[in-house]
């Protein structure tokens, strides 16, 4: 009887397991580590969103470090060629729900980056936020007014790959 109560209790424990595995939400993060160098590390939070019209625009968070130091914390927006294109030069509006805004001036140079694709200095955005609230990013496109909602787990990454510390390289 005992014997039959041990393989019972076994096959009870791993129906257990398979379904806390199976119920249990899972955070996918997305944050990836690239060596560029033998003194340069890139991490990379990346996601997609979609703005009020539906459109899929990738949303790249990229954190350069360089001999320890961080050279560039930047947010790269690229929307679908020929579908979407932004004013070069540009600033980001990005809003919290708080009404907090900042005002991100573009980071590359007009003529050296694609109509779809923006790029913006978070460093300092990232740095004031102490909490994962969702935000609002009002793009500046060429023709009628975008915006993408960030929600609360992009938001989280984002910080994380603020706060990673510099890998040793080489």
């Amino acid at each position: 009887m005992s014997r039959a109560w041990g393989i019972r209790g076994i096959w009870l424990a791993l129906a257990l397991v398979l379904v806390l595995l199976w119920s249990t939400p899972t955070a996918w993060a997305s944050i990836h580590t690239y060596p560029e160098g033998a003194e340069q590390v890139m991490y990379r939070s990346l996601q997609t969103l979609r703005d009020r019209r539906d459109q899929a625009w990738q949303v790249v968070l990229f954190k350069r470090v360089q001999s320890g130091q961080v050279v560039d914390l930047h947010l790269r927006l690229v929307g679908f060629p020929g579908v979407a294109e932004l004013k070069h030069p540009h600033t980001l509006r990005i809003t919290t729900g708080t009404e907090q805004v900042w005002e991100v001036a573009e980071a590359s140079t007009e003529g050296s980056i694609a109509p779809n694709v923006g790029e913006y200095d978070l460093r300092e955005v990232l740095l004031q936020l102490n909490s994962n609230t969702p935000l609002r990013l009002q793009l500046p496109t060429n023709g009628q007014a975008e915006e993408l909602l960030v929600p609360p787990f992009v938001v989280q990454e984002w910080r994380r790959v603020l706060d990673l510390l510099p890998l040793s390289v080489g």
